[in-house]
Formats: C-alpha cells, sequence, structure tokens
C-alpha cells in the first residue's frame, strides 16, 4: 500500500475519490506534500483542529475556524487535516458524490464527532447504507492507555481493563461501532492496521512528545 512517503487509501474507498495518508517523514508543510500529489494549493479546505465536535460544509477552500471535520460535494476542493495519533476518518458516498474528512482524538471520538459527519452527509443527500468509510493509521489499541473517566465513554468491545486504573482503548473500534449505530454497514468500513505509536515510520504526539511531527490526510472527488 505504500508509494515513497504516501499511504494511498484510495482502494479502501472508491475509484472516485483522491485519498491520501502521508507519513511525511521528511516533515514537510501541508501545502509542499499538496504540491507533491500535484494539486493546487489554492483549493486546499483546512480545518483548525481544536479537538471539537464540530463539522463543517466546505462550499469554498479555505481555513474553518473551531472545526475538526468538513463535507462537500464541491470536487475543486481538496479536503485536508493533520494527524499524529487521532484517527482521520475518510467518508464517501458515491451516489449522492459527497466526501467528507474528519478529525477524531479521544475527545471527538468520545463525543462523537462522526455521528456529526454522517448527520450532516445525510443533510446533504447521502444514505447512511451507501456510505464507505476508511480510518487511517493512528495509535493502537496495543498502545493506548487511558485512564477510568474516559474510559466509561467507551464500549464494551473496544476497550480493554488493565491490572490497575486504566484501560487499553481501541479508537479505530469505538468509531466502527459508532458507524454501524448510524445504520453505515460493517462490510463498508475498512481501517488500517498501522499504530503510529509502535511503527518508527509514523508521528506520534504520546510517543514523542512537542517533537512529533504531523501526517496529513487529504480527500477529492475526481
Amino acid at each position: 500500500m505504500k508509494s515513497e512517503s504516501l499511504l494511498d487509501c484510495s482502494e479502501k474507498i472508491s475509484n472516485d475519490v483522491q485519498a491520501v495518508f502521508s507519513l511525511n517523514p521528511s516533515k514537510y508543510s501541508r501545502s509542499e506534500i499538496a504540491n507533491k500529489l500535484e494539486n493546487n494549493t489554492d483549493n486546499l479546505a483546512i480545518p483548525e483542529q481544536v479537538h471539537s465536535t464540530v463539522v463543517e460544509f466546505a462550499k469554498l477552500p479555505g481555513i474553518y475556524p473551531d472545526v475538526d471535520g468538513l463535507v462537500t460535494t464541491n470536487s475543486n476542493i481538496l479536503l485536508t487535516l493533520k494527524v499524529a495519533d487521532c484517527v482521520p476518518v475518510f467518508l464517501y458516498e458515491p451516489l449522492k458524490r459527497i466526501i467528507g474528512l474528519v478529525h477524531s482524538g479521544w475527545r471527538g471520538t468520545v463525543e462523537n464527532i462522526v455521528s456529526n459527519a454522517i448527520k450532516l452527509m445525510q443533510k446533504n443527500g447521502a444514505e447512511s447504507r451507501d456510505i464507505r468509510c476508511f480510518l487511517g493509521p493512528a495509535i493502537g489499541k496495543c498502545c493506548y492507555e487511558v485512564d477510568r473517566e474516559v474510559s466509561k465513554y467507551i464500549n464494551d468491545e473496544a476497550k480493554e481493563k488493565m491490572d490497575y486504573d486504566k484501560w487499553k482503548v481501541d479508537l479505530h473500534g469505538q468509531i466502527r461501532y459508532q458507524l454501524t449505530e448510524l445504520g453505515v454497514p460493517t462490510n463498508s468500513i475498512r481501517a488500517s492496521n498501522i499504530c503510529t505509536y509502535e511503527s518508527p515510520e509514523c508521528h506520534s504526539y504520546r510517543r514523542d512528545g512537542e517533537n512529533a511531527g504531523r501526517m496529513y490526510a487529504f480527500l477529492s472527488l475526481k
């Protein structure tokens, strides 16, 4: 699935979209990576990413303040976001040609940002049964420990109690549960098996702290 520094997720969603996740080993900027993908940087739609649950409909390129997810039907827009352990959620409804790209860290996940994205897609004509989803590389259950205050919001199947007052949490598993509760078919949800914490080629904030770089997700209609 890897091509140089890029992990191409398009086969996980559809041939009608360009979906790319950049591991970004050289710590390029968002614009530099977009240029490498031969995309016009003037077309970028960028959520500010403040760990909110806000998803907006993007009609035009530009920066969207206080937002962690974007949905669009505009083929001239390149949706993008940055991550370093959080889950990049790629969404596509082929019949209505609606796409969404969502930043879902633990806060966004427990507060159900993905639900907000699906509902916004539905508001614009999408059917949940037709939505396809790819959950990009993120910190895995193997490496993600949280306390009781966070774990209590996680479905039992997406967490595991440890020997002390800590739990291991599967963000992919929790998001998958939320999607199926909203009517997205299980066989339409795919997920990366890359754990950003344990994979040295990935950036991880929990592993590297302030020294961590950022990986970038891009999604657009063809």
